[in-house]
């Protein structure tokens, strides 16, 4: 029988398929997966936990369907050096562990490429959006969205356009709600895995915490709270009908090998975002991770600036997007086309200067900072790894340009902004196109190359170049405008100090701070 006349869980079964250990696929034990394996939508996203074996899954189901419909793929994940782990530790060796996938893949068989027969798969990063220029195929395929950039995950989608098919299948486990896998998932049919309980006969998805007792730690019926004895038997029952994606929802609870005091033990152990994201498979907003809207709501004062020692932030690309402000706090924001908006605006305020980001223009905020010399500077961002300094002001030959730590320099605008620190001039409904920005960012918990836990801020779409401008307009305050923003002492509690963006304290006067009597005397008599 040729491989076109059956099923992909026929040709798993009759080739005793191998996962990277060289485990023949349990379809007991993943019984959950296998209509995943044979669903057939072009538009499909799962959205699930960690380590549940959807790589594998979309892996295999990427090679059946590149030899049987002649598709070609692009399978892409978070980053390049992700793509040489990925393919090296668990690609390779799957094909490795299956004679007839290294039959499929004899042609051309690469980390980034691999030819099935007469069509080919790419696997590629989205950092850098010549990644996603540079082949077109039938089927894309998201892996790891939420840890991805999603304006590159959006710009894959023109490769698609030349095609019959135009496959798209994303899955990850989430972040927060509205980012990476979600967006997928507010527009599909919503499908949950439903068992049975064997004493009262109804069924139910698994959810945190009704379906396990945490003292007993094991599973039980939600509405009967008797044991739940088998959830290797159960079925995909879909919330919406008719939506544009097959989705499914694939938590821990669901697994088989997963024991209900596994799950307590997490829940025990770790981050309630690691929690969410990474054993329940959901979005988890969890306080100070993002920005709400009424955070900021509350900063907006309809009182005047003095508009003087003016600082411009201007994020750049395409459209430039600007905010000028001062030490008293933000006072205008906008969009523009061309930097002459920009010189405009240094003309028009003669004791201004201007942070722009150097990137990705690398010619017209070079010529301001040649015309404006003094007055305009670049920025380029990164992580600080050896002083943990939040900016670098260049010196001598790097005059003019600076380093700033992302992730640090937005956190600290953000706690200025819910300390009240920051202040925005004019009315409310002059500030809703800026909050939108605000709004589109969300902060997780990572580790660095020491595994130690570090706070970045990703956005969730490509629209947060108003917190990026504001970022510039803020570094450009703490070297012009003064360490940190004017606050009357009363907004200050107690007897404490206010640290500015640069990280230091002005040294207080101990006699107004702790309030000595003057007892002393002169011993030398």
């Amino acid at each position: 029988m040729e491989i076109e006349d059956i099923s992909i869980i026929a040709w798993l079964q009759n080739n005793a398929i191998k996962n990277e250990k060289g485990e023949v696929l349990d379809f007991k034990e993943h019984r959950f997966l296998v209509d995943i394996y044979d669903d057939d939508a072009p538009n499909l996203c799962v959205m699930k936990a960690a380590q549940v074996g959807l790589s594998t899954c979309e892996v295999l189901r990427m090679f059946w369907r590149a030899k049987t419909h002649k598709m070609d793929v692009i399978y892409t994940l978070p980053t390049q050096q992700d793509v040489q782990t990925f393919v090296g530790g668990k690609v390779n060796r799957i094909i490795a562990q299956n004679q007839i996938l290294q039959s499929y893949t004899k042609d051309k068989d690469t980390i980034e490429q691999k030819q099935v027969g007469n069509s080919m798969i790419y696997f590629r990063g989205t950092f850098t959006e010549k990644e996603a220029i540079m082949v077109t195929a039938d089927w894309l395929i998201h892996d790891e969205k939420d840890s991805s950039d999603q304006g590159v995950v959006d710009a894959y989608q023109a490769r698609l356009q030349h095609s019959k098919y135009k496959w798209l299948h994303t899955f990850s486990h989430p972040s927060v709600p509205g980012h990476g896998v979600d967006r997928e998932w507010q527009l599909s049919d919503q499908k949950h895995w439903f068992v049975k309980c064997t004493a009262c006969a109804k069924e139910q998805f698994l959810e945190w915490p009704e379906s396990i007792d945490v003292k007993a730690k094991i599973f039980v019926c939600k509405h009967c709270k008797s044991p739940l004895e088998n959830r290797r038997r159960g079925r995909w029952v879909a919330k919406y009908k008719g939506r544009k994606y097959s989705g499914y929802w694939v938590n821990l609870m669901m697994c088989p090998w997963v024991t209900a005091g596994e799950i307590v033990d997490k829940y025990n152990s770790s981050t309630i975002e690691f929690f969410y994201n990474k054993v329940l498979g959901l979005p988890y907003e969890g306080e100070g991770n993002t920005m709400p809207k009424h955070v900021i709501q509350r900063c907006i004062q309809d009182t005047p600036n003095s508009q003087e020692n003016v600082v411009i932030g201007a994020d750049s690309g395409l459209i430039k997007h600007w905010v000028a402000g001062n030490r008293e706090g933000i006072f205008a924001y906008g969009k523009t086309e061309t930097w002459d908006d920009i010189r405009a605006m240094l003309n028009r305020y003669p004791r201004s200067i201007a942070v722009l980001d150097a990137l990705p223009d690398l010619t017209a905020p070079r010529e301001l900072r040649q015309e404006y010399p003094g007055r305009v500077y670049l920025a380029n961002f990164t992580r600080d790894r050896k002083t943990m300094q939040l900016v670098r002001w260049g010196k001598g030959k790097e005059e003019g340009s600076l380093l700033i730590d992302r992730h640090r320099a937005i956190q600290f605008l953000v706690d200025e902004f819910h300390k009240g620190y920051t202040t925005l001039h004019g009315r409310a409904d002059e500030w809703e196109d800026y909050i939108k920005h605000w709004q589109n960012i969300y902060r997780v918990k990572e580790l660095d190359d020491m595994d130690r836990p570090v706070f970045e801020w990703k956005k969730k779409n490509t629209e947060d170049h108003w917190v990026m401008a504001s970022t510039l307009w803020r570094v450009g305050v703490s070297r012009f405008g003064e360490s940190k923003i004017v606050r009357s002492g009363a907004e200050l509690p107690g007897n404490g100090v206010e640290i500015g963006f640069d990280e230091r304290a002005p040294l207080p006067d101990p006699k107004k701070l702790f309030q000595f009597e003057d007892n002393s005397f002169d011993w030398r008599g």
